[in-house]
């Protein structure tokens, strides 16, 4: 495994077939998406059974949102294109208006855009790390609301203790987190703000130069990701993401 990043993802060369048949390769595949977050495996282009039986060896799929294309052969698989309106730039975890947030997103890329589609990765273990002893103090206990629609919300610890880890995680986000809500509202509004660009902060982060058939697996409880919206041909991408829990306070 090769680090891309300093704080963040790993590429790894082992071909995905020699994955999907040794168990021992698939618990150190797992192991690495919890310690480096973000696991990449370079134009693998599996096809959408390989996508699926990849993810069923860590975890249980969930089918996509409703309001989520999913594939016509596989209805565990979102297929994300741009010619259908799709677009996600701007920093988020996935499905965190859910009182279960999935655990793990592993996407493949269909159809890239000669220029641009990259897509950013950011570390947020090491974006709480990195607060000073008084945020962390000021954070302790906080709860924030997340929301996409009247009936899909749900209320979050700012700072989590990751289910397998233990280690804290920043988990606020952009497009979701819209109050903290144990703060008065003026100082929600204050803090919340500083928390989103922390969390953004390019040191934090890595971006991921798409080729035809990567896979990137991510954490979803460590990490956020932003797709960039900075080209104009099609692209599309697939997604399988695997079952996670609801997310329990990290304490000081």
């Amino acid at each position: 495994m090769h680090p891309v990043a300093g704080h963040i993802g790993v590429r790894v060369d082992t071909p995905l077939g020699d994955v999907l048949t040794s168990p021992d390769l698939a618990d150190q595949v797992l192991a690495a998406t919890y310690e480096h977050h973000v696991v990449i495996f370079p134009a693998a282009n599996p096809s959408p059974s390989e996508h699926l039986a990849f993810a069923e060896l860590f975890g249980e799929p969930i089918p996509p949102e409703g309001q989520n294309p999913r594939h016509p052969d596989h209805d565990l698989v979102t297929v994300f294109d741009s010619d259908g309106g799709y677009r996600a730039d701007r920093w988020h975890s996935d499905v965190t208006f859910r009182s279960e947030v999935p655990g793990i997103g592993i996407l493949c890329m269909r159809t890239l855009p000669a220029v641009g589609g990259d897509t950013m990765f950011s570390n947020c273990t090491y974006a709480y790390e990195q607060l000073s002893g008084g945020m962390k103090k000021l954070l302790d206990k906080r709860r924030a609301w997340h929301e996409t629609a009247v009936d899909a919300t749900a209320e979050h610890p700012v700072v989590i203790a990751h289910p397998v880890t233990g280690e804290p995680a920043l988990f606020v986000n952009h497009i979701f987190t819209r109050r903290i809500m144990n703060l008065p509202e003026a100082e929600s509004a204050a803090i919340l703000p500083f928390l989103l660009a922390h969390i953004a902060r390019p040191e934090f982060t890595y971006r991921h130069q798409w080729q035809l058939g990567d896979i990137v697996m991510w954490d979803n409880w460590s990490t956020q990701h932003y797709a960039l919206f900075d080209y104009t041909e099609r692209r599309t991408v697939d997604r399988v993401t695997l079952r996670g829990q609801p997310l329990e306070p990290h304490r000081l």
